[in-house]
């Protein structure tokens, strides 16, 4: 009981857009290895000027407005093909309106799974669980994506699957938009036979490993 009355906020996702709580700590961290302390590890005495000199370029650089937000998401090439795969899967999707007049919620199988029931999605919602392996089993299975009815808002659509949770987008929300038509895919979303993955970044040029180079 203590992780679901005392300590009941645990979870990632539970501050809607808000950076997960290790996630945003690695990022910062990575800029200060990229640009300032170049991964080299610096004497204690040099790295104390060296932060204060780190923060007074993040606070001008905020104070003048160098520093750019962006408050729309970009869509990677990589996200482009897992969405563009997962239409492709033909999965059955239920589709509910909600309070909001310019919100529709779709219901969609998880993993493997390609159909679902009305029935599925009142065990989903009422959200109790008997045991652990049927909360595994159940609260799993089926993904909530809430798009906007303005096709031209749907970058603005959430899911509640893990990785819409960390990235505040996934391939569920662009696979759906690309269903509804409401945007297209470029080109080289194609390219990747389905079910294969994009590989991240430049081919490796070392070998494995026990192979002379």
């Amino acid at each position: 009981n203590e992780w679901l009355t005392t300590h009941n906020e645990w979870y990632e996702g539970v501050g809607h857009f808000t950076p997960s709580t290790n996630n945003g700590l690695e990022a910062t961290n990575n800029v200060i290895k990229k640009e300032n302390t170049l991964r080299e590890r610096l004497p204690l005495s040099r790295f104390k000027v060296l932060a204060f000199e780190i923060v007074e370029k993040w606070s001008k650089s905020y104070e003048r407005s160098l520093k750019q937000y962006s408050d729309k998401q970009t869509i990677s090439l990589e996200l482009w093909t897992s969405g563009y795969q997962w239409v492709k899967l033909n999965k059955s999707i239920l589709s509910f309106s909600t309070e909001c007049d310019n919100l529709v919620q779709y219901y969609i199988p998880a993993g493997d799974g390609t159909k679902i029931t009305n029935v599925d999605i009142d065990v989903m919602k009422k959200m109790k669980w008997y045991s652990f392996d049927q909360y595994k089993n159940k609260a799993f299975n089926i993904w909530c994506v809430t798009l906007p009815t303005d096709k031209l808002k749907w970058l603005d659509g959430v899911c509640n699957c893990p990785a819409f949770f960390k990235k505040f987008m996934c391939k569920h929300v662009v696979g759906l938009s690309i269903r509804l038509n409401y945007c297209k895919p470029p080109p080289a979303a194609k390219n990747i036979p389905i079910g294969e993955k994009r590989r991240r970044g430049r081919p490796t040029k070392s070998k494995k490993a026990l192979l002379v180079q």
